[in-house]
């Protein structure tokens, strides 16, 4: 390898390495590290044997936080909670006014994220300062923006499956027809 040779691979290491520190910047990118991320699934990790009812003051005003979920702070019991009530397009219109120190209520199903927060999966959000309130999800935990939470028409058919209202969709067997 003659002296060029060399010292383009110094050029190259010295940047690889050099990129070495902001490594984990990029690394969200690529899916590698997950780290400042929840690992909870906001939409249908709702778990029934976890609800409970808890009452905080409002930290801030709600925020988008990630993967679009609009998220709630308060803090009750000198423990900061992160409240999940649902994505931005769905809190835009059935959300309610939030501002910092607003007595909140809320009952949902509480997780503990791989982020080391304590998080909770809004069914139902008071605003005990206001008198304000909104549902968010049924009582078995499926989210009102889903189609299959609050206010959607379901039945059950004779196979077994479910109908939804307007129907065309139904939730049984495999959906492929055998000979």
């Amino acid at each position: 390898m003659g002296t060029t040779g060399h010292f383009i691979s110094i050029i190259i290491w010295t940047i690889i390495l050099n990129c070495l520190p902001i490594g984990s910047a990029f690394a969200g990118f690529f899916g590698s590290d997950d780290r400042g991320k929840s690992g909870l699934d906001f939409t249908s990790g709702y778990d029934i044997n976890t609800v409970s009812t808890m009452t905080g003051r409002a930290v801030a005003r709600p925020y988008s936080g990630e993967k679009e979920n609009v998220i709630v702070e308060i803090k009750s019991n000198n423990q900061t909670l992160s409240i999940s009530v649902g994505p931005a397009s769905f809190w835009e219109k059935k959300g309610i006014a939030i501002s910092p120190n607003d007595e909140l209520t809320v009952k949902g199903s509480k997780a503990e994220g791989r982020d080391g927060k304590s998080y909770v999966l809004a069914q139902k959000l008071v605003n005990r300062t206001t008198g304000a309130q909104t549902d968010l999800r049924s009582e078995k935990g499926e989210p009102a923006w889903s189609g299959m939470g609050l206010g959607s028409m379901r039945t059950e058919s004779p196979a077994g499956g479910m109908m939804r209202g307007g129907g065309g969709m139904m939730r049984s067997g495999g959906g492929m027809m055998r000979r």
